[in-house]
């Protein structure tokens, strides 16, 4: 065993060395339960009434997103990219929750369509109808897992309402400007 003493001021600063063999202490370096890697999460229960179970996902300090049980944004943490590393090690560890085969957070709350229809370019209005297309898939996995019995079905049931009117819209324009 071997000490350094370091001195700065009047605080005295004692190093340990146990042995050639030793590391670096690095609990500090992550927050909540080791992942893979750099990566840790820490599971929260629901804030609310409804609410969900969710988790913070961390590379080191650094919180890269959250996600609720259902697959969806938490915090809103809207579009992210669940890195492989981590989706293959939150699979394996958090059996009965819904990740994003596509590995990118959506969210059954999230506004993605600002522009009036007449005001998109029909690139825009091709782009717009594939992410609805994808958000109404993601709201029908979510209400047959039906993950938590207070996760609001009869919202889903309305976004999804509004999502299809939207889609029925775009469709309609895209028509009319090919003719």
């Amino acid at each position: 065993m071997k000490n350094e003493f370091i001195e700065i001021d009047d605080i005295r600063v004692i190093i340990t060395y146990h042995d050639a063999s030793s590391s670096l202490l690095n609990e500090a370096k992550t927050k909540g339960a080791p992942l893979v890697g750099t990566y840790s999460a820490i599971k929260h229960k629901p804030h609310t009434q409804p609410g969900e179970y969710h988790l913070h996902v961390y590379d080191g300090n650094d919180q890269i997103f959250a996600i609720n049980q259902s697959g969806s944004a938490h915090d809103g943490f809207h579009g992210v990219r669940i890195p492989n590393k981590v989706y293959q090690a939150l699979s394996a560890k958090y059996k009965g929750w819904m990740f994003p085969p596509n590995q990118i957070i959506e969210s059954i709350h999230y506004t993605y369509f600002l522009n009036p229809i007449e005001d998109l370019t029909y690139r825009d209005l091709i782009y717009e109808s594939k992410i609805i297309q994808s958000e109404m898939n993601f709201f029908d996995r979510v209400k047959k897992a039906n993950l938590n019995e207070s996760f609001n079905l009869s919202k889903i049931d309305s976004q999804q309402d509004n999502f299809l009117k939207r889609f029925q819209s775009l469709m309609i324009e895209s028509i009319k400007r090919i003719s």
